[in-house]
């Protein structure tokens, strides 16, 4: 199949925190890909296309939590749910970068 996304995903499993726009109350969820633009988020939690987001990404190979701290969710769908990124700062973009350098699978040498 060919990727037609803009930023290409990877596969991870890392834990997020998360909180919708207006609302107080902090959600867990369980990142299961990522890319430079968005990831994708399994959680119990009733989300729909649209809800404003904030995202605070646990990578254990970062010292610091990666924040996002304005994101779109693009698709909702049985406990799942994609988001686009809107705002990271420089730093947390930097993290963002490196954590992506970090999960990128290698390809493996040719016999």
């Amino acid at each position: 199949m060919i990727e037609c996304r803009e930023h290409p995903r990877i596969p991870i499993e890392l834990r997020v925190l998360f909180s919708m726009t207006g609302r107080t109350e902090i959600r867990h969820g369980t990142m299961f890909d990522i890319s430079a633009g968005g990831c994708a988020v399994t959680s119990t939690a009733s989300i729909s296309p649209g809800t404003g987001v904030k995202l605070l990404i646990h990578a254990t190979d970062l010292a610091v939590p990666i924040t996002v701290h304005s994101a779109t969710v693009r698709w909702a769908n049985h406990g799942e749910f994609g988001v686009e990124f809107l705002r990271l700062t420089e730093l947390d973009r930097s993290r963002l970068q490196r954590l992506l350098q970090i999960a990128r699978p290698r390809s493996v040498p040719q016999d």
